[in-house]
């Protein structure tokens, strides 16, 4: 396999951590690790990079080594509402390495919104089931995948690794799902 450049989106998944009238929200860092800057832009639609930019979304992008990547778009995303059926165009856009907080201080803050229950929070890794998913993160196959998501994950300390819980995703009907790693 090659050294093509990691790229790393981190999102944050919510859940509900008690069904109680007033339930507690936990805040979960989710990763995915993509081959390339390019595989990443096929399939992060750059909506969600506009709807970070407005305060809407939290998706942020970071090379290989924790740095943070900005968009350029050279086509906006946009909703097209002048027709009897709406249409969505996701924005072209590449990569390029932008100003902000790296990688770890961005999962440090998802983490610590969980205030006392932070100490448990873990880190969802996306890894394949399927080579169909592995080659939507720009992977050969799910071996490949699972070796170079093992290798990028060093860049987190020691005590980030330790959170870490992998989930499994596979694509049905052309569309990506992953599995719920909460209790695993």
């Amino acid at each position: 396999m090659d050294d093509a450049p990691i790229v790393f989106s981190l999102d944050t998944r919510s859940y509900a951590a008690s069904e109680d009238p007033e339930p507690v929200t936990l805040y979960i860092p989710h990763l995915d690790v993509y081959r390339s800057a390019a595989d990443a832009a096929a399939n992060r639609e750059g909506m969600e990079i506009v709807e970070t930019l407005n305060g809407d979304d939290d998706l942020w992008l970071f090379a290989a080594d924790g740095s943070p990547l900005e968009a350029h778009f050279s086509q906006e995303p946009h909703f097209n509402w002048d027709r009897d059926r709406p249409t969505y165009f996701p924005g072209v856009y590449s990569l390029h390495p932008g100003t902000g907080g790296n990688l770890l201080d961005a999962i440090r803050k998802v983490i610590d919104r969980n205030k006392e229950l932070a100490q448990g929070v873990r880190i969802e890794v996306a890894i394949p089931g399927t080579n169909e998913a592995a080659k939507r993160f720009g992977w050969p196959d799910t071996v490949g995948m699972k070796e170079g998501v093992e290798r990028s994950l060093q860049i987190l300390p020691a005590d980030m690794r330790a959170r870490v819980v992998f989930v499994e995703c596979t694509v049905v009907d052309g569309t990506l799902y992953y599995q719920d790693a909460i209790g695993s």
